[in-house]
């Protein structure tokens, strides 16, 4: 029996290829949360209904995260933190749609099991953090890539480019390797044994945003703390 993934839908522009299905995917997770927010905030009531409750437990639930690193100042975050949170669960999940009924070209599946994706978020991270240094502090940021002593300056550099990546290979290799047993068992039980498996998948899509949203937070913190010199 042979077992084929990971052939994504690759449309070249110029020289530069594109794997499309993952852009197609990421597409359509941006899309559903752009339609979610608009059906939840379209109609705002003092006594909320379940969309909109469940939509307030959520934003307390990444205003708890944002508080515990930040204290109150950190709110100010809250909108990039959300909308990073909102995107890798959204784009996780959708690797339990049953994209093979739909003969689409490649195999289409979470754009977080691509590594351009998850490397691209990480890459987000990183700027945004190190933009809110230089805005809380001004150039007096870059100070603490001499602490504790100067000649540490390029491993305090370097640590800069290997949180993105960490970042990016944890999302990855966690999404990827689910999505892998499934199509394992799927190929070799088809019918009943799959199904615990997708549902812990479900809880590891919102354990893998949970867990990306908090070391985001975490280095915003980091880059933008007083005791950050």
């Amino acid at each position: 029996m042979e077992i084929k993934v990971g052939e994504h839908w690759i449309v070249n522009f110029g020289q530069f290829p594109v794997n499309m299905d993952t852009v197609l995917t990421a597409w359509i997770a941006m899309i559903a949360i752009m339609l979610l927010t608009f059906v939840i905030t379209r109609k705002l009531d003092i006594f909320p209904d379940g969309f909109q409750t469940i939509s307030e437990q959520f934003m307390g639930f990444i205003e708890g995260i944002i508080k515990s690193y930040m204290g109150k100042d950190g709110l100010k975050h809250t909108p990039f933190i959300a909308s990073l949170f909102l995107f890798i669960l959204f784009a996780n999940l959708e690797g339990q749609l049953p994209w093979k009924l739909l003969q689409l070209p490649g195999e289409p599946a979470s754009p977080t099991n691509d590594i351009n994706t998850t490397l691209a978020l990480a890459l987000v991270v990183s700027v945004y953090y190190i933009g809110a240094g230089i805005l809380e502090k001004g150039f007096g940021y870059f100070k603490h890539y001499l602490q504790p002593m100067w000649f540490l300056c390029p491993f305090n550099i370097l640590e800069d480019f290997t949180r993105p990546l960490s970042l990016s290979l944890r999302l990855f290799g966690n999404i990827l390797a689910g999505e892998l047993i499934i199509v394992i068992l799927v190929s070799m039980v088809p019918y009943l044994a799959p199904i615990p498996m997708m549902l812990f998948e479900l809880f590891v899509a919102f354990l893998q945003a949970y867990i990306f949203a908090v070391l985001a937070t975490n280095y915003i913190a980091a880059a933008t703390s007083k005791e950050h010199h």
